[in-house]
């Protein structure tokens, strides 16, 4: 067991916040997410982010402070998306200790945990094969989706209580920190970030694309720091597109700057659709009125952007660095030796789901690649099922009649989580959704429900938008 020095100084800082409100422990955990390999222990195998340790610790100061207060009612009041979340966190538990039993040794997997001891299947790469068998990664992957699923109903409740907005601020943090983090890998002081840096994962920060190096911030590898610094772009563009606040315009651009010189396969897919969705939306940040000075400077900037874009390109070298860059990243990525792997993992996991008769091998049992596989391989039909109705119900049609910031917080929720979910489908090895797009699609149900109340409390029926309108 190791604990470090670093995470005592973000311990006392959540005490000290927590005493004043326990709510603000929630917002603390939210700014967290971007430290992706910030342990705070280590135990054997086991690296117990920071993140999820102040969100275990958020939640359990919110039941504590419920439990001692005469106050009626449920602790979590379910919404109906948080119905099919629980029955997707139940089956994922009951599927990491009944199922992974029940397919024991009738077919081989890739474990969650990586080994090159055994009888390699590929000359491309070492990761081998080894038969389903119950492992301590199955109560692993379980204790993280039930967090999860724990998290979205902490962090609706806080919502409800304290507003919306009060639980942006900790995105906001997030997105900043984020930035922090990636200028700092930039700039590579590692000194400084191996502070943060603690959890006991392969760190991958000296690889190079071409002639250029990633940028992986406070994540072990650049597909995390891409897949986060592109959802926070979303956020923050959408968000910026409808109030026109500097500061988020700011994040925006810095973050989508993060997102790029990442430069991984899943970032670009994200970024690309992170911008589909904003844009997707139009309907919304140009239903407010734009002023004609903001309409000229968007249009003129965009113009200058793309000369400058078509100028660089004249340039022999710099057409060459980047046709050699998305040759790697997309064009030939599928012959690499990662694309291989990850292949073969996907591959794998869509057997486990045919093996196991569409019921999955169990939460923890294997490693694949790309949501639809592991989701299927891991949980088969019922929690995927579940997990899709969950997403459909969160991240629904919007209520008419809503205020612009309501509009706003629900929008950019919903872009964010659609941008996490689009690097997910590329690049997930475990179907945990993760505090990220669990903060997210909490943010937009908590803003479709103050429409709603504010709809009742006007006396209007609330009507749901056609799905034909955004």
């Amino acid at each position: 067991m190791a604990v470090y020095p670093a995470a005592a100084a973000f311990l006392l800082l959540w005490l000290w916040l927590s005493v004043k409100n326990a709510d603000n422990g929630i917002v603390m955990a939210i700014a967290m997410i971007p430290f992706g390999m910030f342990a705070a222990v280590v135990v054997g195998d086991l690296s117990i982010l920071m993140a999820n340790l102040l969100a275990v610790l958020s939640i359990s100061l919110l039941v504590v402070r419920r439990a001692v207060r005469t106050v009626t009612g449920p602790l979590f009041a379910l919404p109906p998306s948080g119905l099919y979340l629980l029955v997707f966190a139940l089956y994922s538990v009951f599927s990491a200790i009944v199922l992974v039993r029940l397919f024991e040794g009738h077919f081989s997997v890739f474990p969650m945990t990586v080994t090159f001891v055994g009888p390699q299947v590929s000359i491309f790469f070492s990761s081998v094969m080894l038969p389903l068998q119950p492992s301590n990664s199955n109560i692993a992957q379980s204790v993280y989706i039930l967090l999860s699923a724990a998290f979205f109903f902490a962090i609706v409740a806080v919502a409800r209580r304290r507003g919306v907005a009060f639980v942006e601020i900790g995105l906001v943090w997030a997105a900043a920190l984020n930035v922090i983090l990636g200028f700092l890998d930039f700039l590579q002081a590692d000194m400084v970030l191996g502070l943060v840096r603690t959890a006991d994962y392969a760190l991958l920060n000296e690889h190079l694309i071409g002639q250029f190096s990633r940028v992986i911030g406070g994540y072990s590898e650049a597909s995390g720091y891409g897949a986060a610094s592109s959802a926070f772009f979303a956020y923050f563009a959408m968000s910026y597109l409808i109030v026109r606040k500097n500061s988020h315009g700011f994040l925006a651009i810095a973050n989508l700057i993060g997102a790029l010189m990442a430069l991984s396969s899943t970032g670009v897919v994200a970024v690309a659709g992170g911008a589909f969705f904003v844009l997707l939306h139009f309907r919304v940040f140009l239903g407010f009125s734009m002023s004609r000075v903001f309409g000229h400077v968007l249009v003129l900037g965009l113009s200058v952007l793309a000369i400058f874009v078509s100028v660089s390109f004249l340039f022999p070298s710099v057409a060459n660095s980047v046709s050699d860059v998305l040759d790697q990243l997309i064009y030939s990525k599928f012959d690499t030796l990662s694309g291989r792997e990850r292949g073969a993992w996907s591959a794998a996991a869509f057997n486990a789901f045919v093996q196991t008769w569409g019921l999955g091998a169990g939460v923890g049992s294997l490693r694949g690649n790309g949501l639809a596989s592991v989701l299927l391989g891991s949980v088969g039909v019922p929690g995927t099922l579940a997990f899709v109705l969950f997403l459909l119900n969160a991240l629904g049609p919007p209520i008419s009649g809503a205020d612009r910031e309501a509009l706003r917080l629900y929008c950019a929720g919903r872009v964010c989580a659609l941008t996490l979910l689009t690097a997910m489908l590329v690049s997930a090895t475990t179907p945990d959704p993760g505090l990220f797009l669990m903060a997210v699609s909490a943010i937009c149900v908590a803003a479709r429900e103050r429409v709603f109340a504010q709809s009742v409390e006007k006396g209007i029926k609330p009507v749901t938008v056609s799905s034909g309108r955004i």
